[in-house]
């Protein structure tokens, strides 16, 4: 990248194939989003597709998602699957039905929920989170 360039995010970015065009165009991050599923029906979730599109931006950009994520538990889940940071839209929602107050609200029930899914997970970090944390321990 030229210094004079500004960084830019790809949004959008579903699939491998696509997160490989990105990083050939430049971007210097993905944002894994299927636009809250409102533009096309049957469009994948984002957190179903993030696996792929960490695996296909290899450590070289960094993965952002901001879709889906409607609780704590689904900002875990995207951060051990590789998401290097998680976008949540529900704060226009806390914004819109309380003000700053309701912000604070949103912010704390997330904080919440994501303490105690790592509590139960056994990490203190969501740095400590790999994809193996959402494995299911088999008999």
């Amino acid at each position: 990248m030229h210094h004079t360039d500004l960084p830019w995010i790809a949004k959008g970015i579903l699939t491998a194939h696509d997160t490989r065009a990105a990083i050939d165009a430049g971007a210097a991050a993905v944002l894994v989003s299927n636009h809250g599923g409102r533009q096309l029906d049957g469009t994948p979730g984002a957190l179903d597709q993030l696996p792929e599109v960490v695996a296909a931006a290899d450590g070289r950009i960094e993965v952002l998602l901001d879709s889906g994520v409607r609780c704590g538990t689904d900002a875990v889940k995207a951060l051990a699957l590789g998401a290097r940071a998680v976008i949540i839209g529900r704060l226009a929602a806390g914004l819109a039905a309380g003000g700053e107050a309701g912000v604070a609200r949103v912010l704390t029930l997330l904080r919440e929920e994501m303490v105690t899914v790592l509590t139960l997970l056994g990490h203190g970090s969501v740095t400590e989170l790999t994809p193996e944390a959402l494995q299911r321990s088999r008999p």
